[in-house]
């Protein structure tokens, strides 16, 4: 169910899948804490949490399916199908979820589910994180990201009264375990970015192919090679770098949290001093396969949609 796509394809899920993985692995496997409810604490709550860990793999595993290798933006111009059901909202990663559940509750699977959760309780809690961190990866809804950072403002930055009794305690909990882990997400999903210069290198290759191959089949409107250059340093100041910093503001990660910061202010400044010249290699390469597809042509070789309310439910621990 993932298309013939450059950059949203199984790989892709599989790289998100790996990398959400790995940042929680590096959450539970810490040695700087002399016992578990030290951990469970200073997690809030994530640590001791199997089926939010499991919420994680599957989110990612499945949060681009059937991705169509278009933009939110370009599918709600166009009217399409997936656009008029979800509503103009979120709509791949509305789409992706419901074929993702729906795949899940498959007789094929009853085994599996049975593995996840035993109670109609644990169902319903875990199909909510699942929408949770599918949800945050849309990051191009300017209201969905500004309701978003509000939501880190209000977990780890706006000042509050100290909190005294243990239901005060453990919303502050929930509220903080919810924004990490829907942060695990949208770090892992751009993981590439904060990996080493060749890996990010690959990934942009490939998300620029496909956008190229959008454009010369009328997909979309805009040439991608005009402002890729510019566009990705807006995208590393405003984005990423913000992001790759809360990994560290939210103290879960540990010596992680640094690393990636690392990663990413590398990669912007290779980017900087390599980037345009990144980009007309891209152009030549993309239209050389273009080129060669036309030839081939010639010689004639071979419903479900999620509330407001339902989306935004804070993270309860087990």
């Amino acid at each position: 169910m993932l298309m013939s796509n450059t950059f949203y394809f199984s790989e892709h899920a599989s790289h998100v899948t790996l990398c959400a993985n790995k940042l929680l692995t590096r959450l539970v496997n810490s040695d700087e804490y002399d016992s578990e409810e030290e951990l469970h604490n200073v997690t809030y709550g994530i640590s001791s949490d199997p089926l939010a860990h499991f919420a994680i793999v599957f989110s990612a595993l499945i949060h681009d399916v059937d991705h169509t290798g278009l933009p939110n933006a370009q599918l709600v111009k166009d009217k399409a199908p997936v656009a008029v059901r979800f509503k103009e909202k979120s709509v791949a990663e509305q789409n992706s979820t419901h074929i993702g559940w729906e795949l899940l509750m498959d007789k094929r699977f009853e085994r599996l589910r049975k593995c996840i959760y035993q109670t109609n309780v644990e169902r319903k809690r875990f199909r909510q994180l699942v929408i949770n961190s599918i949800m945050a990866t849309d990051i191009a809804d300017r209201k969905v990201i500004s309701k978003r950072n509000l939501k880190w403002e209000r977990a780890f930055r706006k000042p509050t009264k100290p909190e005294t009794s243990p239901m005060q305690i453990q919303e502050a909990m929930n509220r903080k375990a919810t924004a990490v882990i829907e942060h695990i997400m949208q770090v892992s999903d751009v993981a590439h970015t904060m990996q080493h210069w060749h890996i990010y290198r690959r990934w942009n290759e490939r998300l620029y192919q496909e956008m190229f191959n959008a454009f010369a089949e009328g997909k979309i409107t805009g040439d991608p090679s005009k402002n890729w250059y510019l566009g990705e340093i807006g995208f590393f100041d405003q984005y990423l770098i913000p992001m790759a910093n809360k990994l560290k503001e939210c103290g879960v990660f540990g010596a992680s949290g640094h690393e990636y910061v690392s990663y990413v202010l590398k990669n912007k400044m290779e980017w900087e001093a390599k980037g345009q010249q990144a980009v007309q290699e891209m152009i030549v390469l993309c239209q050389e396969y273009d080129a060669s597809e036309r030839s081939d042509d010639f010689d004639g070789s071979d419903e479900e949609s999620y509330s407001s309310d339902e989306e935004d439910m804070e993270f309860e621990s087990a």
